[in-house]
């Protein structure tokens, strides 16, 4: 149990270290509903384009505007 919570303790933060830099580096990601060809044009989530922002990407942005009382 020691050697588990002990490669989650290390694992973890590497994890979530690259999911910040993907988000930062590309925060459009391909649209779950649009996957198969992104040629959807009534696509009500990515308004037909074929991306759609990661969520990481997301709650930073609502994170930001919190912060600056945008929102």
């Amino acid at each position: 149990m020691a050697i588990a919570i002990a490669l989650l303790v290390v694992c973890l933060p590497i994890i979530t270290l690259c999911y910040i830099g993907r988000c930062l580096v590309s925060p459009w990601g391909t649209c779950v509903q649009c996957r198969p060809g992104g040629t959807n044009r009534t696509c009500r989530a990515c308004n037909g384009t074929g991306m759609r922002p990661r969520i990481g990407w997301q709650l930073y942005t609502y994170a930001r505007r919190l912060r600056d009382g945008t929102r």
